[in-house]
């Protein structure tokens, strides 16, 4: 069914995020130039991508009845996303970059933790049955907020790396997320703002991995 509003207005996504959007611009802009840790940071957002889809792949393994033909779809482009990101983390690299680990992934702990304490929290107040659409939308409205930010820094900056079509699915499977789950306005603003708690604790650690300002700072 359809619900009233947008995704958007009715999360409170945005301006919840509002205090974070230049610290995050200013972040991408600079490592979009920095090839060896902007391929670090695509292969954390790979590593996040696969931990996606195999969310969507262990909570609907519980329930095969009600796997359909756009679960398996959202499942598949989730994988594909994780595949499009080490595939660019590579070609930035100019090497191969195996698996996730800490010599290849910007932040890969606190990143787990980010993902892990997201879906645990999501889990445990909505309930495992309904814990892949909520978990789902949040992940959506994240995903959206920050590619459209990564899009327009590559963009300015002159890097290629095609985010649109990828943008394009992202905001797909936020609509039919938000018409499996946004009936309940309160309960979506209050994920969405434990979400950004989250997200406030993962971007620092990402800042620390990087501390771009007190390089140039110094190099200045």
């Amino acid at each position: 069914m359809k619900h009233s509003g947008d995704p958007w207005t009715a999360s409170g996504m945005k301006s919840y995020n509002k205090p974070h959007e230049a610290g995050v611009r200013a972040f991408l802009s600079a490592i979009v130039v920095d090839p060896q840790n902007h391929a670090k940071f695509l292969n954390m957002l790979s590593m996040l991508e696969h931990m996606g889809s195999r969310k969507i792949m262990v909570s609907q393994a519980k329930r095969p009845e009600q796997m359909s033909m756009d679960t398996l779809q959202h499942l598949a482009e989730e994988a594909r996303h994780a595949y499009f990101f080490k595939r660019h983390a590579e070609r930035v690299n100019g090497s191969a970059m195996k698996g996730w680990v800490d010599e290849n992934t910007m932040a890969r702990v606190p990143a787990l933790m980010y993902f892990g304490r997201m879906d645990g929290g999501i889990s445990k107040q909505v309930g495992e049955d309904d814990a892949y659409g909520w978990v789902s939308l949040i992940i959506e409205l994240r995903a959206c907020w920050l590619y459209e930010i990564y899009n327009e820094v590559v963009e300015e900056a002159g890097v290629h790396l095609p985010l649109k079509g990828l943008l394009a699915e992202e905001d797909h499977h936020l609509a039919e997320m938000f018409e499996m789950c946004g009936e309940n306005h309160a309960q979506l603003r209050e994920l969405s703002a434990y979400e950004t708690s989250l997200f406030e604790k993962l971007w620092g650690a990402l800042e620390m991995a990087y501390p771009f300002e007190s390089e140039r700072i110094a190099a200045a």
